[in-house]
């Protein structure tokens, strides 16, 4: 099932000079259950296709679907984690956790078990009335995955999550993710994540959406069928990441707007 459809979008920002096309003609859908994974050079347009899929922002062109409804303000059933943890310093764990839940109107008994159980999910407990100054970084995207959860989202966006973290850290909290994504009991059905990072990408996602530089193009879909978990020493690792870095680096973006398959059916 079809959970999000990105149809030909582009987008383009004002400027003294005219006009800067970010992204041009990109299309690709997110299904149930599915782990996709979006890389490409810097300045791309990764970052805005999220905001985008999520309702933040508009597209200049083309359509973006949820569940075949077109996305024009903010989806309820999706959320966002952050690279810079994006929590209000004012508040504790425990309120950071529940903004979401007040904003869409939980009474205070049902919103009090939900903050429990994704304190408890995320591994916060006992750290319910501290601040985020009083955590470590790895701690306070614990808290930033632990409100987007409690929302109980059908697709959670992840925008590289881990490259603020030391390599231990974001090494475990990418297990617990996919722990999460593997739990029928748990939000979300499917995730969404943008990582510079090619070999967090291929751990990680079943699917990898490649763009080109700016305007942002789909390149390819390249499918990441590899048992998991996935040895990053392999040979099959090491050639699907050395796949991924040559369309990467590749002169040039596509014309057309055409995504070549790489392992996988162009998206529709």
């Amino acid at each position: 099932m079809s959970l999000i459809q990105v149809q030909h979008v582009d987008k383009s920002f004002a400027s003294g000079h005219g006009s800067i096309s970010i992204m041009k003609d990109v299309s690709f859908e997110v299904k149930d259950s599915d782990f996709v994974a979006i890389v490409g050079p810097s300045g791309c347009g990764k970052s805005t296709l999220l905001r985008l899929i999520q309702g933040l922002d508009r597209p200049s062109g083309g359509r973006i679907t949820f569940h075949e409804q077109a996305v024009d303000t903010v989806c309820g059933h999706m959320a966002m984690v952050f690279q810079n943890f994006a929590l209000f310093p004012w508040l504790t764990v425990s309120q950071n956790v529940a903004f979401g839940l007040e904003a869409l109107g939980w009474e205070k008994e049902r919103m009090a078990a939900q903050v429990e159980r994704y304190i408890s999910v995320t591994g916060l407990e006992g750290f319910q009335e501290a601040y985020p100054r009083e955590l470590s970084g790895g701690m306070r995207q614990r808290v930033g995955l632990a409100r987007a959860l409690a929302v109980d989202p059908e697709v959670l966006l992840m925008d590289e999550p881990f490259s603020a973290l030391d390599a231990l850290t974001a090494e475990s909290l990418r297990e617990e993710i996919l722990q999460l994504w593997r739990d029928p009991q748990l939000p979300p059905d499917a995730v969404l994540l943008v990582t510079h990072n090619i070999e967090e990408a291929i751990q990680l996602a079943d699917r990898i959406v490649v763009l080109s530089r700016r305007p942002g193009r789909v390149l390819a879909e390249v499918a990441v069928d590899l048992p998991r978990p996935r040895d990053r020493k392999s040979a099959a690792f090491y050639d699907l990441t050395d796949r991924v870095y040559s369309l990467i680096t590749q002169p040039g973006p596509l014309t057309g707007g055409s995504a070549a398959a790489e392992g996988s059916a162009p998206a529709s």
